[in-house]
C-alpha cells in the first residue's frame, strides 16, 4: 500500500553561494606550519544531498586538497598563499557544478513525488469506490 505522499523533506533550496572568507574562523592546522583551515561563509545551510554532491564535485576538480562543510561554512584545507590563485576559483567551480547537479536531482525527485502522488490518489479513488459500492444493513 502506498502511504500519503505529502512528504516535504525535499524542498527546492535556493542556490548556494559563497559569500565571503571568514577571517576570524580561518586558522592554521594544528601540527602544521603551512596548512590552514580556510572558512568560507555560504549563503545558506545546504541539504544533505547537496553536501554529498559537493564532495564528489570537489574531488573531481581537486583531489589533492580537502574541502569540508561545517554548518554554513565551506572549509578548505590548503596553504594560505594558494587561496586566491588556485583554490578559491576551483571552489567556486565546484559550488556552481554542485548547484546545477542538485537542481537536476531536485527536479527528478519532484517528478518522482508527482508520480507517487498520482498512484496514491488513484488508490484512494479505488478504495472509495469499493467502500461506496458496499451495502451494509
Amino acid at each position: 500500500m502506498v502511504e500519503d505522499p505529502k512528504d516535504t523533506s525535499l524542498q527546492p533550496a535556493p542556490e548556494i553561494r559563497i559569500k565571503q572568507l571568514n577571517a576570524d574562523k580561518t586558522r592554521k592546522d594544528i601540527g602544521s606550519d603551512t596548512v590552514y583551515h580556510v572558512y568560507f561563509e555560504m549563503s545558506g545551510h545546504p541539504q544533505p544531498e547537496w553536501r554529498s554532491i559537493f564532495g564528489r564535485e570537489w574531488k573531481k576538480l581537486n583531489p589533492t586538497h580537502e574541502a569540508d562543510i561545517d554548518g554554513t561554512f565551506l572549509v578548505l584545507h590548503c596553504q594560505l598563499h594558494e587561496v586566491a590563485s588556485t583554490q578559491f576559483p576551483l571552489l567556486k567551480q565546484a559550488v556552481a557544478a554542485t548547484n546545477e547537479a542538485y537542481r537536476l536531482y531536485a527536479e527528478k525527485e519532484a517528478a518522482a513525488l508527482g508520480l507517487r502522488e498520482d498512484v496514491w490518489k488513484q488508490e484512494r479513488q479505488e478504495v472509495t469506490a469499493i467502500a461506496t459500492s458496499l451495502k451494509f444493513d
